[in-house]
């Protein structure tokens, strides 16, 4: 019997592409890639991950739902061990936003157009998408959802070169400032309540604090609406 995926890798599957090879990068039960090539979504996949103990659960997985002939595996920090032809579309999910970055930025050969990058930041989304801006990826879609009672932005990127401003706005909310769903709505809360503790941390008359007061009005306005 096949399982289900919870929303947030749900809308991680969302994104992959038809037809593409995947690399699942922090894999840990491998729940992705197995869902995905048996649903006939890709043509192949890499599950990798950093630590021994879960790339063996990936690897039961894959033998319990009888993918070994699409879903590899690979002892992995982040993609130091994949081959630039075993993958076209990346996800990154389920770790904090300055390690994806860090992943992100290490392999040159993702330095190109033809690769989708599916990234899931679970704490730190504003460092990642700073750093996204600053290196030249572009982010074309990004969506949230609400799983076991917590909120997730999923961010879909490419790499186009083109060096981007980011606002405190942006680097905040990325692209779920213009989505009026309830689940966007939630997370912009969410991280308006976290500016709302952070802001104490700076002096009186700091610029510093004005600008985090000015992005708490600003979301509140957005929440509000």
């Amino acid at each position: 019997m096949m399982f289900r995926l919870d929303e947030r890798l749900a809308l991680c599957a969302s994104f992959v592409r038809e037809g593409t090879k995947l690399a699942d990068i922090g894999t840990d039960h491998a729940y992705l890639p197995v869902w995905l090539a048996k649903n006939g979504r890709i043509v192949s996949a890499v599950a990798a991950d950093i630590r021994p103990k879960p790339l063996e659960n990936a690897k039961e997985n894959i033998r319990r739902y009888n993918a070994e002939n699409m879903v590899s595996t690979v002892l992995s920090d982040g993609l130091d061990e994949i081959e630039p032809s075993q993958a076209q579309d990346i996800v990154i999910a389920g770790m904090g936003g300055e390690l994806i970055a860090k992943i992100i930025d290490r392999p040159q050969w993702l330095y190109d157009s033809s690769r989708r990058l599916i990234l899931q930041p679970m704490t730190r989304a504003e460092s990642l998408r700073l750093f996204l801006c600053e290196k030249g990826f572009k982010t074309e879609q990004e969506k949230a959802c609400i799983s076991g009672g917590k909120t997730y932005s999923v961010m879909v990127c490419s790499y186009d070169g083109k060096v981007r401003e980011c606002s405190n706005e942006f680097k905040y909310a990325g692209l779920l400032l213009n989505d009026n769903s309830i689940e966007a709505k939630q997370y912009i809360y969410n991280v308006n309540e976290k500016l709302k503790k952070k802001i104490n941390a700076y002096d009186e008359n700091s610029t510093e604090r004005a600008e985090i007061a000015a992005l708490i009005e600003k979301f509140e306005k957005i929440i509000n609406t």
